[in-house]
């Protein structure tokens, strides 16, 4: 099931677009850092980077759902007796591709700067916010179209961009900002909590993927 729902990803242009945001990631961060080698730097890059992902996840969900729609309007998924496995996969695969765009490259710079801890940090606070996005943005999609996903995506871009001048620290309403919140001040319980607001929407996603089956 995991190797079907990858091969539906890799057909995808959603396939495309992560693969060359990564490529253009790969080239640009890693030379503009050479000439900036501190921290604080990779602190700031990260953050900046951080303001794509929304509106990335944003993309990824409507493709996946026009995927699933064009091919046959969601009839398997539907009547499959696996409905909740088939969604679990998606996730799973989704968050796994998303390793790419959120991650590596914080492993290269993390390599070539010496500073590997401080990569690994970067890598897995970047790839848990994508990862928060990606179930989020799908959720969304049961309930609203694709134009008020991606303005959702907008509003989430700029509580990171106030998240980022210490605006919303303590908000812990507001998952988005977690990963951010944490970067700025390394308190791990940011991160504990971004974790429950994964598995909430996990939860919801599975509930309702049951409603759909029931229906």
């Amino acid at each position: 099931m995991i190797k079907s729902e990858f091969l539906k990803l890799k057909n995808s242009t959603g396939f495309y677009l992560v693969s060359t945001y990564t490529l253009l990631e790969l080239l640009v961060i890693p030379i503009y850092l050479f000439f900036r080698n501190d921290r604080v730097s990779m602190i700031n890059v990260s953050l900046i980077i951080m303001l794509s992902f929304p509106i990335l996840a944003s993309i990824l969900s409507i493709f996946v759902f026009e995927q699933e729609s064009a091919a046959n309007n969601f009839q398997e998924i539907i009547t499959s007796k696996r409905t909740v496995k088939i969604w679990l996969s998606k996730l799973l695969v989704l968050d796994a591709f998303c390793f790419l765009p959120s991650s590596i490259v914080w492993l290269v710079v993390g390599t070539l700067q010496n500073d590997l801890k401080q990569g690994l940090i970067l890598a897995i606070t970047n790839w848990i916010l994508i990862i928060f996005l990606n179930h989020f943005h799908i959720l969304l999609s049961f309930f609203i179209k694709k134009g008020g996903n991606i303005i959702i995506s907008i509003v989430e871009t700029l509580f990171l961009v106030f998240a980022s001048n210490k605006v919303l620290l303590g908000a812990y309403w507001c998952p988005v900002v977690l990963p951010v919140n944490f970067l700025l001040t390394i308190n791990v319980f940011y991160i504990i909590m971004l974790f429950i607001w994964i598995v909430f929407c996990v939860i919801i996603i599975v509930l309702f993927s049951k409603r759909m089956r029931a229906i």
